[in-house]
């Protein structure tokens, strides 16, 4: 029986959208919700010093990572839109364990000086 690999999205709180709205928003689009039901987990310390919670999606086909980076932002740009929040410069970085689950990580471009 083949393991099913999570997708594991960490968004940092300056970015405006939090988990739940990420995952409301997983959860009432299409495309993303077709990829896998995504849920809140509380974060570990060790995990991400400092991270309360995260969104986590068991992943029942392998996604190529441009396909998720693309669909996260689109994600995070509706919650922006639906809260009036402004829109912000991304940066999508992803790791992969040795488990074989897939970790994003969301947070701000920061300039660089």
């Amino acid at each position: 029986m083949a393991t099913m690999s999570r997708l594991v999205v960490v968004v940092d709180p300056a970015v405006g959208v939090g988990p739940k709205e990420l995952a409301g928003l997983w959860l009432a689009d299409e495309e993303a919700s077709a990829l896998g039901v995504a849920g809140v987990e509380a974060g570990r310390d060790s995990f991400v010093p400092g991270l309360v919670e995260m969104v986590v999606v068991p992943l029942v086909v392998n996604v190529a990572s441009s396909l998720l980076y693309d669909l996260v932002r689109r994600l995070i740009r509706r919650g922006e839109q639906e809260s009036g929040g402004q829109r912000t410069e991304l940066e999508l970085v992803e790791q992969r364990t040795a488990a074989g689950d897939r970790i994003i990580v969301v947070r701000l471009v920061q300039e660089r000086l």
